[in-house]
């Protein structure tokens, strides 16, 4: 019997579902499901603390009359986002986000120092402080910190802005990052064009860490 794991984009915009649909490959057993929040929820989660919630509030009563359809979820956007929380107190299925599913990688390639690329500015010291709660409060000397593009989400596929990309890419190269997080899932499917950029680097496309690791997770629970 396959297994069914439903892929939540918390925020409104189809677009950035259908990315996420057209980079995915289902593994033999599994079968994707994929979800978009309400339209009263945020086109785009830009870092405030509103919008987060925002996003949260639209989404779980529809997530709560589906749940028992699905064997597991990855929440994508790149944050502790509380929509994860919510979920794990309404269902005993594994609940992952595509943030906590990046550092679990990154923590498997050590010492290889990691940093993260991520949308606009506003999220640079979010994400800083949500990796030093993520290790306990402790700050870790293989992360190299965040580093915006200053590009809005949606514009993160648009080829004209790529050039930001690999000037804020080369901050965090210059730290000494051997490992790059794409902090947002508007970068998914970037991967292969950075990794061209900048050879030796590893680019972790954080959506598809996030749904092995949790096709890993739902098969363990089965």
């Amino acid at each position: 019997m396959s297994l069914n794991l439903l892929i939540i984009n918390p925020n409104s915009s189809e677009s950035v579902t259908t990315n996420l649909a057209n980079l995915l490959t289902e593994p033999e057993g599994i079968v994707f499901h994929y979800f978009t929040a309400p339209e009263n929820a945020p086109k785009e989660i830009d870092g405030y603390e509103e919008t987060v919630i925002a996003s949260t509030e639209a989404c779980i009563p529809s997530l709560e009359r589906i749940k028992d359809q699905y064997d597991g979820f990855l929440v994508c956007c790149y944050s502790d986002h509380p929509l994860i929380y919510k979920l794990r107190n309404i269902t005993s299925k594994p609940v992952l986000g595509i943030f906590q599913a990046s550092l679990v990688y990154s923590l498997s390639k050590s010492p290889s120092k990691f940093g993260i690329l991520t949308s606009t500015t506003s999220w640079e010291s979010i994400l800083d402080k949500s990796v030093v709660d993520f290790f306990g409060g402790v700050k870790i000397p293989l992360f190299n910190g965040t580093i915006a593009a200053n590009v809005n989400v949606l514009k993160l596929g648009d080829p004209k802005y790529y050039s930001l990309l690999e000037e804020r890419t080369k901050i965090l190269v210059e730290r000494g990052s051997e490992i790059i997080l794409l902090g947002c899932a508007g970068l998914s499917g970037l991967e292969p064009k950075l990794k061209k950029s900048f050879p030796g680097v590893q680019f972790i496309d954080t959506v598809k860490i996030g749904s092995e690791l949790l096709v890993s997770f739902s098969r363990f629970e089965k």
